[in-house]
């Protein structure tokens, strides 16, 4: 497979949350992690996945309530921390460390 194709998967996380993702690169390489922002979604990422991928895994998730993630009914399930042990808990099923996180939102 050319590094730079991206794929999608589910990611099915320890604390019950599955976040579908995009990404790019070979598995074990140096992890860059892409968030879109509101009312994005992965699929803003395509472009750096594949530039970043001959050297690095890219993986740009769909974060909690977009396109095949879960998506919790209540509100509390939405907050900062829960965001970030989700992303934490997607780091840690890549090997537990990341090169980078990039983010951004309107």
């Amino acid at each position: 497979m050319n590094p730079g194709t991206i794929e999608t998967f589910d990611l099915a996380l320890p604390h019950g949350i599955t976040l579908s993702c995009r990404a790019a690169g070979a598995p074990g390489a140096p992890l860059l992690v892409f968030l879109h922002g509101f009312p994005e979604g992965a699929f803003v990422w395509d472009e750096l996945l594949a530039h970043f991928a001959p050297r690095y895994r890219c993986i740009a998730p769909n974060l909690r309530g977009f396109e095949r993630s879960s998506s919790p009914v209540e509100v509390e399930a939405y907050r900062a921390k829960h965001l970030v042990a989700d992303i934490r808990a997607l780091i840690a099923s890549q090997g537990g460390r990341a090169a980078a996180l990039v983010a951004h939102d309107w």
